[in-house]
């Protein structure tokens, strides 16, 4: 992980040796990047021989980054070609390649993308490019978006199941999809300002990279889907050429431009310098949802999306104990984290957050937010001296919300019979046996509001504002980053490179200075503490135990986890 001044000099040294040594290959005019289906934003963590033997290895933005800047600094390479096939990435991925495709063109490259088709997703992206060519025969199908909800309360009621939920105002709509059987005017609401403000960057985004004004966008949009002569008349595409052709139509024919993908000449570009020795910036992740206990990956995907049960997990004993590494790591000058989560357990989510408030006490601490950060995602960026966020990155949902499944109805169709032996007070929130009582009600009411309440107070001392407005923005809805950055909730907008600017500038860390994934300890370490005698050391413990009996009264959840003893998401 760390090198010394010797070693340091030696890989310098056998670096630029190889690097003089490439300088006589004669490199190819453009080279090919393929992109299809989803990519990671982070360099997955290591894996188990299982988890590699089952899946195959999946390159992440942060690593195509990589390859760029290796393209950007090899002066003899026109440029790069981006072969897009259907992409399975989020408006804010889009967006972070967007932001790399910018970065290549600064450098003098051009840019061009080539597709069979495209669809709304690949010709987002393919508008950041100088060019854009379409197959002979592809089409550019209809550019907008659609947003499906689907509502199973009526389908659950003649099953004989029904949900009972607790939450802290309709805006937190985690379960209103099995106690509905229509969208609620306050979720209509919500998913039209995300809509608007997804609609707006998309436009913007062509606006942009076609230098159209945004009415002409808007003109082209509703004119897709579009083909043939009528895509290059309409300025959706450049020209119309078949891949075979792309050598020939980037040089001519007599001298064809040379193409060669990545695989193919990756290893003989110039490589940049190892970083020097010193401090680095340690990353930790909350991706997945959270929960009580260790982390967890699923092995791979399913052919189907079963929630839940292949989700990956954040579990809050596995994370304080890779925290507290990073604590005592004299070498980690910064930290940064990273959120790709909707949420989960509230006890675990503020076990995070007691262990990075410690963090951000004697480091720099950024948190850096992916497709989404809601809820108990959110929650846990709280102690970041400073959030970026992707425009189109979904976060917010600062709320409450607890439910339970009854099943009384289905167990009687099934001519089952239960019979319960129960000691001291019945389970108020996991009993699927009824509804909630009035009483049962007004308790779990209680609990909710006593939670948002610690939920706001952390929101408003990390952003500086006073809990009114906080409340203004809360209860449960949810932002793009370009609507959080208005209310106050992030800080920029950005991806990666932009979080490590700004660590780097916290930490007075130099450019060189590397991101480093913190391994997990192979032994538990046990709280660090500021006690500095036995008295203190009790009074901490009392003040700990307190806090924890008070936040694991009961499963209360913040968004989309399920109770361990129903399996029922909250």
């Amino acid at each position: 992980m760390f090198i010394s001044y010797p070693l340091y000099i030696l890989r310098s040294v056998l670096t630029i040796t190889g690097n003089i040594l490439k300088k006589g290959l004669r490199p190819p005019d453009y080279i090919i990047f393929t992109l299809q289906g989803s990519y990671p934003d982070l360099r997955l963590p290591p894996e188990g021989f299982i988890q590699k033997k089952l899946k195959a290895r999946v390159k992440s933005l942060q690593e195509l980054e990589k390859d760029f800047q290796s393209v950007g600094r090899s002066p003899r390479i026109k440029g790069v070609i981006l072969i897009l096939g259907s992409l399975a990435l989020p408006l804010s991925q889009i967006q972070t390649l967007t932001q790399m495709i910018k970065d290549l063109q600064n450098r003098g490259k051009e840019v061009i993308t080539w597709a069979t088709n495209y669809d709304t997703q690949s010709y987002s992206l393919a508008a950041a490019g100088d060019r854009i060519l379409l197959q002979e025969g592809g089409i550019i199908y209809t550019l907008g978006f659609a947003n499906r909800h689907l509502y199973m309360k009526n389908a659950l009621d003649w099953c004989g199941i029904e949900f009972d939920v607790v939450q802290i105002s309709p805006y937190k709509s985690a379960m209103e999809q099995f106690v509905r059987s229509d969208m609620s005017k306050e979720v209509r609401e919500m998913i039209d300002w995300l809509m608007d403000s997804h609609y707006q960057q998309f436009v913007r985004a062509i606006a942009q990279g076609r230098k159209l004004d945004e009415k002409s966008v808007q003109k082209l949009i509703g004119q897709t889907p579009l083909y043939g002569e009528n895509a290059i008349n309409a300025g959706a595409v450049d020209d119309i050429v078949n891949a075979e052709n792309l050598s020939a139509f980037l040089g001519s024919e007599k001298k064809p431009a040379r193409l060669a993908s990545w695989d193919e000449c990756g290893k003989s570009l110039p490589r940049p310098l190892p970083p020097l020795p010193g401090k680095h910036i340690a990353l930790l992740r909350v991706q997945g949802n959270i929960v009580d206990g260790k982390n967890q990956r699923p092995p791979g995907r399913p052919p189907l999306p079963i929630p839940f049960l292949f989700d990956e997990q954040t579990g809050d004993l596995s994370f304080v104990q890779q925290a507290r590494q990073v604590l005592k790591d004299k070498k980690a000058g910064a930290v940064l984290l990273y959120i790709d989560s909707r949420g989960g357990s509230a006890a675990s989510s503020e076990a995070i957050t007691a262990i990075l408030q410690k963090i951000a006490a004697k480091k720099p601490l950024v948190a850096l937010m992916g497709s989404v950060a809601g809820s108990g995602g959110y929650y846990v960026a709280t102690p970041a001296s400073y959030i970026v966020a992707q425009p189109a990155t979904i976060t917010g949902s600062i709320g409450v919300i607890s439910a339970k499944i009854v099943n009384s109805r289905l167990m009687e169709r099934l001519l089952l019979n239960r019979e319960t032996i129960r000691r001291g007070q019945k389970d108020l929130f996991a009993s699927p046996e009824e509804p909630f009582t009035d009483e049962e009600r007004e308790k779990a009411w209680d609990f909710i509001n006593y939670i948002y309440g610690l939920f706001i107070k952390r929101v408003a001392d990390s952003r500086n504002m006073n809990t009114e407005d906080v409340d203004l923005v809360s209860r449960g809805k949810v932002w793009t980053g370009e609507q959080a950055l208005e209310h106050g909730l992030v800080d920029e907008l950005g991806g990666l490179e932009t979080a490590l600017t700004r660590l780097r500038k916290e930490a007075n860390l130099p450019q060189s200075a590397p991101l480093v994934e913190m391994p997990f300890p192979r032994r538990e370490t046990a709280p660090i503490t500021a006690a500095t005698n036995w008295l203190n050391y009790a009074l901490d413990n009392l003040a700990r135990m307190q806090k924890s009996q008070a936040l694991l009264a009961g499963p209360l959840y913040f968004h989309q986890i399920a109770d361990r003893k129903t399996g029922i998401p909250y």
